[in-house]
């Protein structure tokens, strides 16, 4: 679910960037702490969120070299950087929201 929000607040960014709306700088920081709430659901494995997966890439193994997937430590090590990513991101917008 989070990652539809995220998708749709990236969609909504891109949009409303393009139109120059005075709606952008609330779209672009509800898609960057989205990414940081994507981040840090992998990165706890919420739900079993990093476990689903590390599952749905084994079974997908064929996309891999070799037939190996990485397992969920992997995973959570990602959304702990897409966590970083969004917070960065989010501090970067914030600092430099027009007033």
């Amino acid at each position: 679910m989070l990652f539809v929000l995220f998708f749709a607040a990236i969609v909504a960014t891109t949009v409303l960037g393009q139109l120059r709306g005075a709606f952008f700088w609330t779209a672009a920081i509800t898609a960057a702490g989205l990414a940081i709430l994507l981040g840090l659901s992998l990165a706890t494995d919420f739900r079993g969120s990093a476990h689903w997966l590390g599952q749905h890439a084994k079974e997908n193994a064929s996309m891999y070299f070799n037939a190996a997937a990485p397992d969920k430590g992997a995973y959570r090590i990602i959304g702990f950087g897409i966590a970083v990513l969004g917070l960065a991101i989010e501090i970067a917008l914030l600092t430099h929201v027009p007033k």
